[in-house]
C-alpha cells in the first residue's frame, strides 16, 4: 500500500476515535444528569434493588451513547469526502 493511503486511513480512524471519545463523554454527562435529575432514580430498598438498578443505568448510557452514532457516521463520511475518497484506495 502506498503510503498516502495509510496516512489517509490512520487518519480517519483517529478522527473516528475522537468521535467516539466524545460521544461517549456527552452519554456519560446526559446518564450522570439523568441520575442527579431523578430521570432515573436509584433505589433506596435494597442492595439487591441498587445492583438490579445497574444494568438499566447502563442501557440508559448504551441509548445516549448510539443516539450519537448518526452524528459520528455522517462526521467520519464527510472528513473522508474532506481527505479525498481516491485516497483510501491501495494501489
Amino acid at each position: 500500500m502506498a503510503p498516502e493511503t495509510v496516512l489517509a486511513w490512520q487518519k480517519l480512524y483517529s478522527a473516528v476515535a475522537l468521535l467516539a471519545a466524545i460521544c461517549s463523554v456527552c452519554a456519560l454527562l446526559k446518564t450522570c444528569h439523568d441520575v442527579r435529575t431523578g430521570v432515573l432514580r436509584p433505589p433506596q430498598k435494597s442492595v439487591a434493588a441498587c445492583i438490579l438498578w445497574l444494568p438499566r443505568v447502563w442501557l440508559h448510557f448504551q441509548l445516549a451513547y448510539f443516539l450519537g452514532f448518526p452524528s459520528i457516521l455522517a462526521i467520519a463520511v464527510l472528513y473522508a469526502h474532506y481527505i479525498g475518497l481516491e485516497a483510501f484506495i491501495p494501489s
